[in-house]
């Protein structure tokens, strides 16, 4: 595996590029091993995907070679990745590497190899037994982090790691918020924070911070869908609130929020906004 590291720290480092890929693929290939041949040409074909017209005939041919690789080699590609990538929901592959995974946040600090090895933009942390690592400090010291593009939080994710990344209150008084203070979201440009029970103040005082985030500038999309405290006073923020000149797409489906501030946030994001 040593051989490999340079290539999937030149691929994880630039996650955007196809070159590394492929010159990756071409290594995998000389190796006359057939399953990284295989992978070589799983590689190609998933960011041929991305060229191609989508329902041309090449497009299906090579879509169908795509299938037969993955079911075929598969489990022999990743017996070496990082442990976390073996439990729970299968991950997802685009442009030959796994791109998108779920897990528990104490999985996710347990191995640090996960960013190091995979080129992962795309994340969702399902749960959080502990703040462990949860400092604004400690996830700002994570280089790979600042390549996420898409964060999801549960669906139904505990009050810890909500408070963590919202902000709560407690006996102690306000926590910081995640989300607002760390620097390394800077290239976040998808945010889903819907089917959770939020605590409407903290969930409040997010939006009407939101300017504040590193990610102000590039989210494209906000996801606050089934949200449990999504009311009238949070709906007010987000039509009020500085730091969303940016969004594209605001999320707000299955909410109860009254008719008049539903006008009055389509009058502030007109067709941006989806109920």
């Amino acid at each position: 595996m040593d051989e490999h590291l340079p290539f999937l720290h030149a691929i994880c480092t630039n996650p955007a590029d196809d070159l590394p890929r492929l010159v990756y693929a071409d290594f995998l290939e000389e190796s006359g091993d057939p399953d990284q041949i295989a992978r070589a040409h799983f590689i190609r074909a998933q960011i041929a995907l991305t060229q191609l017209h989508v329902g041309s005939a090449e497009f299906r041919d090579t879509e169908a070679l795509q299938d037969r690789l993955f079911e075929m080699y598969r489990d022999n590609w990743v017996w070496d990745l990082p442990d976390v990538l073996h439990r729970g929901a299968l991950p997802i592959w685009r442009r030959g590497f796994i791109v998108f995974v779920r897990m528990p946040w104490d999985d996710f600090v347990d191995d640090e190899r996960l960013f190091e090895t995979v080129p992962l933009t795309r994340m969702q942390i399902t749960e959080m037994r502990t703040r462990r690592g949860t400092t604004t400090e400690s996830w700002d010291a994570l280089p790979y982090v600042r390549r996420l593009t898409h964060l999801k939080l549960g669906p139904n994710m505990n009050r810890i790691g909500l408070a963590v990344f919202l902000g709560d209150s407690d006996e102690q008084g306000t926590l910081s918020s995640l989300l607002l203070e760390a620097r390394s979201f800077a290239a976040l440009t998808h945010l889903d924070l819907g089917d959770n029970t939020v605590n409407r103040t903290a969930l409040a005082e997010f939006i009407l911070h939101f300017e504040e985030a590193a990610f102000a500038p590039t989210l494209k999309e906000l996801d606050l869908s089934d949200i449990r405290g999504l009311d009238d006073a949070v709906g007010n923020a987000l039509a009020t609130a500085r730091g969303f000149e940016s969004l594209e797409r605001l999320i707000l489906k299955r909410t109860e929020l009254s008719e008049p501030v539903r006008a009055m946030l389509c009058r502030r994001f007109g067709e941006r906004v989806v109920f």
